[in-house]
């Protein structure tokens, strides 16, 4: 069975652009569920090159979803069965729906805008769409700390600091001070 990065690099068709550095973190975590029928989605496919290497990566799968608005992305056509493609904003609520129609995915990844409001709106709109033990990956996460993309070191709203925060509330009783979450 061909490794992640070897169907990157031997891909042919659709255009795919990832980061070579994922590649090692996501055979690591991802070979796992090669022998399972997993659901998979993806917010944000580009070109929707990544959703037929998944497809070959994962070849038991039952579903291999991605979203995107970009309406170019209706043009795309997939000889696998199992791959699907919904052209909406991930984070409006019609488009929502038509995802979660497809019950609880077993790994999710957001490679959609970079933008934080973005990243942070689908967090909380699909984390609860997660399998039990599910893997839920943000993809460039290095744009929270660019302004254009709503971020910034010190921007208390950027999706980074918003991570953030969620492990400070995870942690709460280490805090070391006689706090309670609620209210945080």
């Amino acid at each position: 069975m061909k490794k992640l990065k070897e169907l990157y690099e031997n891909h042919s068709g659709k255009v795919s652009q990832k980061w070579e550095i994922y590649f090692n973190q996501y055979e690591e975590k991802f070979s796992e569920y090669k022998k399972f029928s997993i659901k998979l989605l993806e917010i944000g496919i580009e070109n929707g090159g990544s959703l037929e290497i998944y497809s070959k990566y994962f070849s038991d799968a039952e579903l291999i979803l991605g979203c995107d608005k970009n309406k170019n992305c209706e043009n795309l056509q997939y000889n696998d069965k199992n791959i699907k493609i919904i052209i909406g904003d991930a984070n409006k609520e019609k488009t929502k729906n038509e995802i979660i129609k497809h019950s609880k995915f077993d790994i999710i990844i957001d490679d959609g805008s970079h933008g934080s409001s973005d990243i942070v709106g689908s967090f909380c709109n699909y984390f609860n769409y997660l399998k039990d033990g599910g893997l839920y990956i943000i993809e460039d996460l290095h744009c929270s700390y660019w302004e254009k993309w709503g971020g910034g070191i010190f921007y208390p709203i950027s999706s980074i600091n918003f991570f953030k925060k969620l492990i400070d509330i995870i942690n709460y009783e280490h805090w070391g001070i006689n706090k309670k979450k609620v209210g945080f």
